[in-house]
């Protein structure tokens, strides 16, 4: 009875504590003037919400309308931020165009404040019981991104607010990213901060606002010190958006890992129990026919990308044409003249969420770019598609083409100009990155069969022919088949919804039965993926014997490297920028050609669906790639041509270093041994490492035929230990490698992510090793001198 009459006292002095925060409105509104009265004599500027503009303080204040009946919320908006102005590093990541996100925002009273609320999408409840609702939307928290105090209030309930604080902050995380890439500790200075009043602009579906912020810090890095004209003051310009949220009408698509479209992802706790709670509606824009019946059909509105007019010629055209290939992607689909791109109109804002924009973006060094977008949150509908291209990237193109052909033919316009080349790669970069705004993911299997897809990463296909290298297909036009599918199943609309499952699950199993492999990011980046198919500027069907092919085209550029691969007039010391990219030319199909060691094959299936289950690659297949990778630690291999070592001239004069350099320890001369031991680190590492190593030990131990670690790691000594080269210079280089792998070895068997029984397998090698090299049996079968050498590398 006490504690009874305890909670009840208590719950009432709580009560009582804060009655007064949710006090009726007219009593904290005792005393506030009208909103006219308020903004008496200030700019008033109308669209989504009415904002005025005070020029004497560089404020800005929004009216707000009345609060929606039977209830404290006054709107409720998407908010986006990002930024206008970048800092221009591409390892920091402030670039130019950059969203830093978009959620929804409900502005609510609370007393005498407004509060800028973003509620809990994360765990929603799909219902049409509004109780079952709120049960899920009070059992998680939500996140109060701004609150600021009721300035004036109209009769009607519309109140005013200062906006100014909210819009002059660090939204998008400035100093944080500053802070985590090692650039120092940075602090938003408000004396040195300001809203950029002619950036204040109202439209009637969106508002957008722009301020000048300054960060102030001490002791900053590198990066940041390379493109700061002071590097303790850093000024970005950031943007904000207010948008209404979309119409009615958006049909959430529920995602299929077979598909190839990002998904959003939340908990719906009115799932049924037999349901799982994870949801997944993809992404894509809002697209519909005006007459769904018809299999081909005009469209209601077609979706238009504007190029950023800051981009250069030819350059621009290049943007234009290479993002002009969905169309026929849309077409196939059904949709007639549903997709097409135009310039980015005079006066336009590139991060308007009102326009789709592909934007020309600099940084001080070249970097990735990127297709995002502002989306809805809710139902995963592109609102704005944002493509953020990065300027140097043709450049580098142009470069690598210069180091296979020499540049001669650049700027000619010819099939074999650099240029003209690098132009076909920036169509297929544009391409790719609008794809992705319109909600598809990459899929690093197509260039498996054939160039189905503008969504993989293209590698250059060269081919030696005879005395020169045949870059004619250097590049595709246009997107592939499995681009025409994916954009079929994510867009294809259904007169009855009620076949939409039906149907798109039959489109599946169309791609399906035509051989449409889709392998995304997880099966192709990390350093252990176990698909062979899976890999990132690769080509054909095969990647040992395209790694073959590479090496072969590799061979050719080197041995007639030299003066006519820089521009007349340039420092011969800029062949090492050029050299560095021809003798890695083979890089990525190496990376390729060594997940069949230890691969299997898979699909995305579902159970039903029919596909193959999962299967290791068979024994001659592992055998081959282990034999072609190991090809690349040969000492001929990795030699460069002393008249091309002779050319290779120091910096001059007015010239530093920077990374497009190997790194090397004969400065001021190039390291050739240095960029062998990168070559040979690419091969052993991507042996060594911990999850393919495991996947060895236990395909072995599933099926004897298959090779194990033990075979692996034996192969990888003899071809490097076994044999020494007569020639002083090769086997200088031999020493190189050796001391790779020992190195490689002792870190696998102490890495707390391998196995115990690869730590075991890899010990063991090395006791065999060492005993060989003490003694004169086969697996070191090295001269007396080169034997002590490698000893002293195991201690």
């Amino acid at each position: 009875m006490h504690r009874a009459v305890s909670r009840v006292a208590f719950t009432v002095v709580i009560f009582a504590a804060v009655c007064p925060l949710f006090a009726d409105s007219k009593t904290a509104d005792e005393g506030l003037p009208r909103i006219e009265e308020k903004t008496a004599g200030l700019e008033r500027r109308d669209g989504l919400f009415s904002l005025w503009v005070d020029r004497d303080t560089g404020r800005v204040w929004m009216k707000l309308p009345p609060a929606e009946p039977g209830t404290r919320t006054h709107a409720t908006v998407l908010y986006v931020e990002g930024l206008a102005h970048g800092l221009g590093s591409n390892p920091v990541g402030l670039d130019r165009g950059k969203i830093g996100g978009e959620v929804i925002v409900e502005m609510r009273r609370v007393g005498g404040k407004i509060l800028f609320e973003q509620p809990n999408l994360g765990f929603r409840a799909l219902s049409d019981n509004p109780a079952e609702i709120n049960a899920v939307g009070e059992s998680f928290a939500t996140s109060v991104l701004w609150a600021g105090p009721v300035a004036a209030q109209d009769p009607d309930g519309a109140v005013l607010i200062d906006l100014t604080s909210f819009i002059v902050r660090d939204a998008f995380g400035v100093a944080t990213t500053l802070k985590r890439s090692g650039q120092g500790s940075y602090r938003l200075d408000e004396a040195r901060s300001a809203i950029d009043l002619e950036a204040v602009l109202a439209f009637p579906r969106n508002l957008e606002f722009e301020a000048l912020l300054t960060f102030s810090g001490s002791e900053p890095g590198s990066f940041v010190s390379e493109v700061a004209p002071d590097a303790q003051a850093v000024t970005l310009v950031q943007h904000h958006s207010f948008v209404a949220l979309p119409e009615p009408g958006y049909r959430p698509r529920d995602f299929d890992p077979r598909a190839g479209s990002f998904p959003i992802f939340f908990h719906d706790y009115a799932a049924p129990l037999a349901a799982p709670l994870d949801r997944r509606w993809i992404v894509r824009h809002r697209l519909h026919k005006t007459d769904p019946r018809k299999r081909r059909s005009r469209v209601k509105e077609p979706i238009v990308y504007y190029v950023d007019p800051g981009t250069p010629e030819p350059v621009r055209q290049a943007l234009i044409d290479g993002a002009t290939w969905w169309a026929d992607a849309f077409d196939a689909a059904g949709f007639i003249d549903a997709f097409r791109v135009e310039l980015l109109p005079p006066g336009a804002h590139p991060l308007d969420v009102r326009y789709n924009v592909i934007q020309w973006v600099h940084r001080s060094t070249r970097g990735w770019s990127y297709g995002g977008g502002v989306i809805d949150p809710r139902t995963g509908e592109m609102i704005k598609g944002h493509v953020s291209l990065g300027s140097l990237r043709v450049r580098q193109d142009r470069l690598l083409f210069e180091g296979l052909l020499g540049t001669a033919g650049t700027g000619s316009g010819a099939a074999d100009d650099p240029v003209q080349l690098a132009l076909a790669r920036i169509r297929q970069l544009s391409a790719h990155e609008v794809g992705h705004t319109l909600g598809l993911a990459h899929n690093f299997a197509a260039s498996t069969y054939g160039r189905a897809s503008v969504m993989d990463y293209p590698a250059p296909l060269v081919r030696v022919d005879g005395d020169r290298l045949d870059v004619t297909q250097a590049y595709g036009v246009g997107v592939g088949a499995w681009d025409r599918h994916a954009i079929r199943w994510a867009y294809a609309e259904f007169a009855d919804p009620a076949d939409e499952p039906a149907g798109l699950d039959a489109i599946v199993r169309e791609g399906l039965a035509a051989g449409l492999l889709f392998l995304s990011d997880q099966d192709a980046r990390p350093a252990g993926a176990a698909h062979p198919l899976a890999n990132l500027w690769d080509n054909g069907p095969d990647p040992v014997e395209e790694l073959r092919r590479s090496l072969e085209v590799r061979r050719h550029a080197l041995d007639r490297f030299g003066e006519n691969n820089v521009a007349v007039g340039q420092p011969l010391a800029r062949l090492e920028e050029v050299l560095a990219t021809v003798y890695l030319h083979h890089r990525y199909q190496l990376d390729a050609a060594v997940k069949s060691v230890g691969g299997a094959d898979y699909r995305y299936g579902l159970a039903g669906d029919g596909q193959p289950t999962m299967s290791a690659l068979p024994a001659e297949r592992q055998t081959d790639a282990l034999a072609a990778v190991l090809s690349v630690l040969e000492p001929e291999t990795l030699d460069i041509p002393e008249r091309v070592l002779e050319q290779v001239l120091p910096r001059p004069f007015g010239y530093g270093s920077n990374r497009e350099l190997f790194r090397g320890r004969t400065a001021p001369l190039f390291d050739a041994l240095g960029a062998a031991a990168t070559a040979a680190d690419q091969v052993v590492a991507g042996l060594l490492q911990p999850q393919r190593c495991a996947r060895l030990v236990d395909q072995h131990r599933r099926d004897a035929a298959l090779p194990g670690l033990n075979d692996m790691l034996h192969r990888l000594l003899t071809a490097t230990f076994a044999h020494s080269s007569d020639s002083p210079r090769l086997r200088e280089i031999e020493h190189v490698v050796q001391r790779v792998v020992v190195d490689r070895m002792i870190e696998l068997a102490a890495d707390p992510r391998a196995t115990s029984a690869v730590q075991a397998g890899v010990r063991h090698a090395m006791s065999r090793l060492a005993r060989g090299l003490a003694s004169n049996d086969g697996l070191a079968a090295t001269r007396q001198p080169d034997r002590r050498r490698a000893a002293s590398a195991m201690r």
